[in-house]
């Protein structure tokens, strides 16, 4: 039976109202290397993405579907949808943490005025949607860090019930590459991938996947 891949990719925007949002500067670039590679392996692919330029989406050539979603909680929600159905998912979105309290219907005026923003924490889609993972999922996070960056992507790997996690730097946002490390649940030692493609970097993906399906 042919195998199906959940990939989460992309940004969210959280809008404050019609015209501003909360968000970062994700290309959705490494969402997608990760959907080639998948459809390269022979998975169907279903692909959730927040807002990217049209061509940082995969092409899936008949064999999954795009999810086009805005928010984090658009985005779990679709996902969540999605998840069961899935043999490996991928969390490489860069979900804003937090979204505004209150969304606005109009647009704010601008004020020579102090602004205050009330936020609150968006979902934690990968704790969230892994709390309900079996033994036969396998699930890949990531963790995009400025600093302390093996200490918090082990922590992250532990809370959010991941079989593998991805640990990068904000250099990777809207670049062709960047410098990748991994971690296993299997083992307590990264591994050092170095500075490479994203393509490259999708590709040591599945090999630990691979690595993880044989255990």
């Amino acid at each position: 039976m042919q195998k199906r891949a959940l990939i989460l990719s992309g940004p969210t925007h959280e809008y404050i109202d019609p015209v501003r949002f909360i968000g970062n500067a994700s290309s959705g670039l490494m969402g997608k290397a990760i959907a080639e590679e998948a459809l390269a392996r022979g998975y169907t692919v279903d692909f959730v993405s927040g807002p990217v330029a049209p061509n940082n989406l995969p092409d899936l050539l008949g064999s999954g579907k795009i999810y086009p979603v805005t928010d984090a909680e658009d985005m779990c929600s679709t996902a969540a949808k999605l998840f069961p159905a899935a043999d490996l998912i991928i969390f490489a979105a860069a979900v804003a943490d937090y979204t505004p309290a209150e969304k606005r219907n109009e647009k704010m005026p601008k004020s020579a005025e102090d602004l205050i923003l009330r936020l609150r924490p968006t979902p934690d889609i990968a704790k969230t949607l892994c709390t309900e993972k079996t033994c036969a999922q396998i699930a890949i996070g990531f963790a995009l860090q400025t600093h302390d960056g093996e200490a918090n992507a082990c922590r992250k790997l532990e809370d959010k019930n991941l079989d593998g996690i991805v640990l990068n730097t904000p250099a990777t946002l809207g670049s062709s590459t960047g410098t990748f490390s991994f971690l296993s649940r299997m083992t307590t030692e990264f591994l050092h991938w170095g500075q490479i493609s994203k393509s490259a970097c999708a590709h040591h993906i599945f090999e630990a996947v691979n690595q993880l399906s044989s255990n």
